[in-house]
């Protein structure tokens, strides 16, 4: 049995290594497109850890999650 593991296995990786043909075509908009969405993440994250900040201290134990900032 373990004999067949082995050659499925290596049947496996062989299949995966082997290059094949990629029949597709990314325009020059599609670049565009990738570079807005990853942007767009990054701004997502960014807005969300600014909007969580007092609770990730409070969490860790740097001030409460209930404090207000002092007005003037």
């Amino acid at each position: 049995m373990p004999q067949n593991r082995t050659s499925l296995l290596v049947a496996l990786v062989v299949a995966l290594i082997v290059p094949q043909t990629a029949h597709a075509y990314l325009d020059p908009a599609s670049g565009s497109m990738i570079l807005q969405a990853v942007i767009g993440g990054l701004a997502a994250v960014a807005l969300a850890f600014k909007f969580y900040w007092h609770r990730i201290l409070a969490f860790f134990g740097y001030g409460g999650a209930d404090e207000e900032p002092e007005s003037e």
